[in-house]
């Protein structure tokens, strides 16, 4: 394939060339000099300027491979090289681009993917340990009264067990196709009103509302938008402080809702991967709650953001979502 290019730099072909994210590279044909590398490519060396270089000093590869793969190590990856002849200056020349390797998970999705397969193996196991030591307590036990108090226990640990794969069936089930946000709409105010009935009377006293003069409605599935709040809420009012504690609902803009509560900052090894699955610090939770409601807000081309997280302030979410127009425009960026 050829692709042609206006003569000199600053022609729209080449700026399209190296607007990639993939690692690109202009080369004379033959030599294999480098004349042009794109941002991506040299970002990843260091800002080392790797024109006027042979291609084979700065990209390995692994030539007859197989008939239409070309592995290439770059930067400590491995990517598959892609080739094409590409019309620059007024002669031929070869467009190489290391494109990632479909279908294969990087390295840190596997870390990720290893710690969520140990912290599930711990939350199953540390149950099914309970039940099975209560179990060998029935088989040894004559005391009628004293089995049946080990049988409810080991009947606690079954749902505890059922619990967490609710849990997962409910994550797993998320769908992850975008809505049109114009078929819906929703009044966050009685849906905090709604979500608070589920709360004590004496949690209640400590949670507060105020839309800050924004009465519109979001542009949101009702139910969604409750699954959303309901998360943010829960996990704001588990870690508030026990005693004195605020959590304070608001609509800073007309398309935001804000949850803060004042309890502890989050760690940092947590924070810095709070919206992963798996990540808490309780016992007994999945740490999927958060996965959960940034996975519905995305539906609705909205996310979620950690705004404050100060041990003499707040910690606060900030749940946004687009405002009226087109959700995917440029010109929603202010």
């Amino acid at each position: 394939m050829i692709i042609q290019n206006q003569q000199g730099s600053g022609g729209t072909a080449e700026m399209t060339l190296f607007d990639s994210i993939e690692p690109t590279f202009i080369v004379k044909m033959g030599s294999k000099i480098i004349c042009k590398a794109n941002d991506a490519a040299i970002t990843r060396l260091g800002k080392l300027n790797p024109v006027g270089k042979e291609l084979k000093k700065i990209v390995h590869t692994i030539p007859s491979a197989g008939p239409n793969i070309t592995p290439a190590y770059f930067d400590g990856g491995w990517y598959e090289l892609k080739q094409e002849t590409f019309l620059w200056e007024g002669s031929q020349h070869l467009k190489i681009q290391l494109k990632q390797r479909d279908g294969v998970p990087g390295f840190d999705v596997m870390q990720s993917l290893k710690k969520m397969i140990g912290f599930l193996l711990h939350r199953v196991r540390s149950p099914l340990t309970g039940i099975q030591g209560y179990a060998e307590l029935v088989k040894s036990n004559t005391d009628i009264v004293q089995s049946s108090k080990y049988l409810n226990k080991i009947n606690e640990g079954i749902e505890e067990l059922f619990d967490l794969l609710d849990e997962l069936d409910t994550l797993q089930k998320i769908s992850l196709t975008h809505v049109d946000l114009n078929n819906f709409s929703a009044d966050p105010k009685e849906i905090v009103a709604d979500i608070l009935t589920n709360y004590s009377a004496d949690i209640n006293q400590n949670i507060s509302y105020h839309n800050k003069g924004h009465n519109s409605p979001l542009r949101c599935n009702p139910g969604d938008l409750r699954r959303i709040l309901a998360l943010l809420i829960d996990n704001a009012v588990e870690f508030s402080p026990i005693e004195e504690y605020q959590v304070q609902i608001s609509r800073p803009t007309a398309n935001t809702i804000k949850v803060a509560h004042n309890g502890n900052p989050i760690p940092k090894p947590i924070s810095d991967q709070l919206f992963y699955p798996f990540v808490t610090t309780t016992a007994r939770k999945l740490g999927i709650g958060l996965t959960m409601a940034l996975l519905y807000a995305k539906r609705y081309h909205g996310s979620i953001f950690v705004t404050d997280n100060n041990p003499f302030q707040e910690t606060s979410f900030l749940l946004c979502l687009p405002p009226t127009g087109n959700p995917k425009a440029v010109s929603l960026i202010k």
